[in-house]
């Protein structure tokens, strides 16, 4: 029995760019291309007819751009879609707003030529359209409090003794599932929150940026050497391995190096954060593993729960990608499995314990 094969849409206003997407789809056999479109009234109609798996977004288009588009194909007809994205910190931007409407997931945009770099893309672009496939598209409802702005002032008394930490490792469909449990959260929580995202580099600041303008609690990009602080937020840099260690007056701080592309698959590594907060923090340490593609984090949220610490995955049902929360559970690396709405509640619940 022949095995079904994935179905995809690219849609682009370059010629080229969709050849050269289409080449890197075509070498994966279990990926066929069943059309493709240059501007979003195109993309829609064509998705409408077609109904494909997945789709590949441009974003700047005539007629109609990606967004606006990705904005009808979520209303009319809910399909992954994965956006092609400059790595630029507009392009971030952009990307951001496509990932809130309802974008599984990003590409970054090809070169201009038909090189190497292009072909370099091509087990990233499969991978990602495989699990795309496997996805729900879903708009994430987003509930933001704004008096609870009020509350994290900065005449606050924020406790500088830091008793806990929060750890949070995501991928694909994280960034609006972060955003949901840092806008649930008490700003003043008596704890630092360090999220390892798998983003770029030029991603992570814009990323932190965006958070920090949405919720209550302070939000803002880590950097090495820095000295964690309760009631704030910290995004791992991209394109970079973020670890804490514990400093002789007693504080913690970030120790933050490059990545090695040869021999790492993320940077930031879920699982290299997550045993540092194992190794650092021990019973103090609170995991939460979300939606995402692979298994990074698994191994790190173990060392978390064998350490004593707190430990949370996401559920199946409000994953984008179950790849991740899968992985742990199945390394019975999970204290508890629930929704992402309940994910905050469950993080201040694990505070409260000795």
């Amino acid at each position: 029995m022949t095995e079904k094969k994935i179905k995809v849409v690219v849609v682009d206003d370059s010629a080229f760019m969709r050849t050269a997407i289409e080449r890197m789809i075509k070498s994966d056999p279990s990926i066929e291309i069943v059309g493709s479109a240059s501007n979003g009234v195109e993309a829609i109609e064509i998705v409408l007819r077609l109904k494909p798996d997945v789709v590949t977004m441009d974003i700047e288009m005539p007629v109609m751009d990606g967004l606006q588009a990705l904005k009808e194909i979520m209303r009319v007809c809910p399909t992954p879609v994965l956006m092609v994205s400059s790595l630029t910190n507009e392009g971030a931007k952009i990307t951001l707003d496509a990932l809130d409407l309802g974008a599984v997931d990003y590409i970054p945009k090809p070169g201009s030529t038909l090189s190497a770099s292009i072909l370099s893309l091509k087990d990233e672009l499969t991978a990602k359209i495989s699990a795309a496939a496997g996805s729900k598209p879903r708009h994430l409802k987003l509930d933001f409090l704004a008096a609870k702005r009020n509350f994290a002032s900065e005449g606050s008394k924020i406790e500088q003794y830091i008793r806990r930490a929060i750890f949070i490792g995501a991928s694909t469909g994280g960034p609006p599932a972060v955003q949901k449990i840092l806008s649930g959260i008490n700003p003043l929580v008596r704890a630092p929150i360090i999220i390892a995202q798998h983003m770029p580099q030029a991603f992570t600041s814009a990323f932190a940026s965006r958070m920090n303008s949405l919720c209550a609690i302070r939000v803002k990009e880590a950097s090495d050497g820095e000295i964690v602080q309760n009631s704030v937020a910290y995004v791992c840099p991209g394109d970079n391995q973020t670890e804490i260690e514990r400093t002789n007056e007693g504080t913690y701080r970030f120790v933050i190096t490059p990545g090695n592309p040869n021999n790492e698959a993320f940077a930031p590594c879920i699982d290299t954060l997550f045993s540092s907060a194992a190794s650092v923090f021990g019973a103090k340490a609170t995991g939460v593993i979300l939606t995402g593609m692979g298994s990074d984090g698994a191994l790190g949220l173990k060392k978390i729960q064998q350490a004593g610490g707190f430990t949370i995955a996401q559920n199946q049902a409000t994953s984008v990608v179950y790849g991740m929360p899968k992985a742990a559970i199945e390394a019975d690396a999970a204290g508890v499995v629930v929704s992402i709405d309940d994910i905050a509640a469950e993080i201040e619940l694990a505070l409260k314990k000795a």
